[in-house]
C-alpha cells in the first residue's frame, strides 16, 4: 500500500482494526515536524487511488471519548468512519492536534471562559492563542505516503480545503459531515461559522430515524429551542387516558416507548405529585414547585426557564394538563388513548377492556374498537368489526 517515506512523517507500525464499522487497517505515524504520534485508518486499498473519500480529524479527548456536547468532534468522527466503513475505501487520519492546537489543559480552560460568557474563538484569543492552530503539513505527508492520488474530504471547514491543497493533496470534492446540533454546543457552532467561516446548514435532523416518524415535526422543534419561545421553554403535553376520559396509569409496551422518547427529547419533565408538582432534570436532579390554591402555569415556566432549561415535557393528570392549555403556555401535545374503561360508576366498568385492540383514523378523530371483556378473561364471542 505505501510508496514511499517523506522526511515528514515515518510508519512506527501498522496492523489490522476490525471495529463495528468495517475493516481497518491502521498506521501509527511519527511525525518530524511536532514529534507527536498520528494515526491512519485505512478501509480498503488507497494506493494509486483518486477521489478517495477521506476525513481530517483532530484529537478531542472530550468529545471523541468522554461524547462531549459542548463540541461537535464525537459525533462527527463516528460519522466519518460510518461512511468511511460503507465505502470501497477510505481513510481518516487522527491528528494529535488537541483543541484545535492549543492542547487539553488549555482547551479546559477555554471551557471555564465560555461558561462566563466568551465564545470559542474569543476564550481562545483570551488565552493568548489564536482562533485555531492546527497545521495540515503532516496530514498531507501521510496522505502522499499511503499513496493517495486525490480525496473527497469530508468537512465542513474551507481553510483545512486550502491548506492540504497548498501542501500538494488535489481535493476533487468536498463532502458535508454536519451532525445534529444541541443547545450545549449550538453557540460554539454558530462562532464558528460566523468568526471561522465554517460551512454549516443547522440541519438537525437526528442522525438515527426516529422509531416514531410521526412525531418528527415535534423533535424537529425541539432541535431548535436554542432560541428563546416567547420567554419560556419549549412544552410538551404529554397525556395517557383510557377511553371514558380517566388518567391512565399504565400503557402498552409501545406507549411506554413512546413516552421513553418524549423525555429523553426534553431537558425536564413536569409531573403533579399531589398538591405539588415535580420537576425531573434529564440528569435526574429533581425538584418540588409548590402550588399556591390554581396551578400558575406562567410562573412554573418562569421558575423552569431561570433554571437554563429550554424544553419541558408536562405529564400528568388533566388538572396539571389543563392549566397549559394556552398556546401563549404550551407548543405541542401528544395524547395516548388507553383501551380500557377506568371510571364509570361500577367496579365491572373498572376492570372491562377492548381485547384485541383496533385503531382507524376517522376524519380528525381516532376510533378504537374491539370486543370487551373483564381483566384477565378471555374475549367474548363476538368478534371485531371491519
Amino acid at each position: 500500500m505505501k510508496t514511499r517515506t517523506s522526511p515528514a512523517v515515518h510508519e512506527l507500525v501498522s496492523t489490522r482494526l476490525p471495529n463495528r464499522f468495517g475493516e481497518f487497517v491502521i498506521h501509527c505515524y511519527g511525525g518530524a515536524q511536532d514529534d507527536k504520534q498520528h494515526l491512519a485508518l485505512v478501509k480498503g486499498d488507497v494506493s494509486g487511488r483518486e477521489d478517495v473519500l477521506a476525513r481530517v480529524h483532530s484529537e478531542c479527548l472530550t468529545g471523541d471519548v468522554f461524547g462531549s456536547r459542548r463540541c461537535d468532534c464525537g459525533e462527527q468522527l463516528e460519522l466519518a468512519l460510518a461512511a468511511i466503513g460503507a465505502a470501497e475505501c477510505g481513510v481518516l487520519l487522527y491528528l494529535r492536534q488537541e483543541g484545535r492546537g492549543i492542547g487539553l489543559v488549555q482547551k479546559l480552560r477555554a471551557y471555564n471562559l465560555q461558561d462566563e460568557g466568551l465564545d470559542t474563538v474569543e476564550a481562545n484569543l483570551r488565552l493568548g492563542h489564536q482562533a485555531d492552530e492546527r497545521d495540515y503539513y503532516v496530514a498531507a505527508r501521510i496522505l502522499e505516503d499511503l499513496g493517495v492520488k486525490s480525496v473527497q474530504l469530508m468537512t465542513n471547514n474551507p481553510a483545512k480545503l486550502d491548506e492540504l491543497r497548498r501542501y500538494g493533496i488535489p481535493i476533487g470534492a468536498r463532502v458535508p459531515i454536519e451532525v445534529p446540533s444541541h443547545p450545549e454546543n449550538v453557540r460554539y457552532l454558530r462562532a464558528k461559522v460566523e468568526k471561522m467561516a465554517h460551512l454549516l446548514s443547522f440541519e438537525r435532523r437526528p442522525a438515527n430515524p426516529s422509531p416514531f416518524p410521526f412525531l418528527e415535526p415535534l423533535f424537529e422543534s425541539l432541535a431548535e429551542t436554542v432560541r428563546s419561545t416567547a420567554g419560556r421553554p419549549f412544552v410538551t403535553l404529554s397525556h395517557v387516558q383510557s377511553l371514558d376520559g380517566a388518567a391512565a396509569q399504565y400503557a402498552g409496551a409501545e406507549a411506554e416507548t413512546l413516552t421513553e422518547a418524549l423525555r429523553a427529547r426534553h431537558d425536564a419533565v413536569l409531573r403533579s405529585d399531589g398538591a405539588e408538582v415535580q420537576l425531573i432534570q434529564r440528569d435526574g436532579a429533581k425538584t418540588l414547585l409548590s402550588l399556591a390554591g390554581e396551578t400558575d402555569s406562567a410562573a412554573i415556566l418562569a421558575e423552569i426557564a431561570g433554571l437554563g432549561l429550554r424544553s419541558l415535557l408536562v405529564e400528568g393528570d388533566a388538572g396539571l394538563i389543563g392549566s397549559f392549555l394556552d398556546p401563549a403556555l404550551a407548543d405541542y401535545c401528544v395524547i395516548t388513548v388507553v383501551p380500557r374503561f377506568l371510571g364509570g360508576q361500577g367496579a365491572s366498568l373498572a376492570a372491562a377492556e377492548i381485547a384485541g385492540c383496533r385503531y382507524q383514523p376517522l376524519g380528525q378523530d381516532l376510533i378504537v374498537y374491539g370486543p370487551l371483556r373483564g381483566s384477565g378473561s378471555e374475549p367474548s364471542g363476538a368478534g371485531a368489526a371491519g
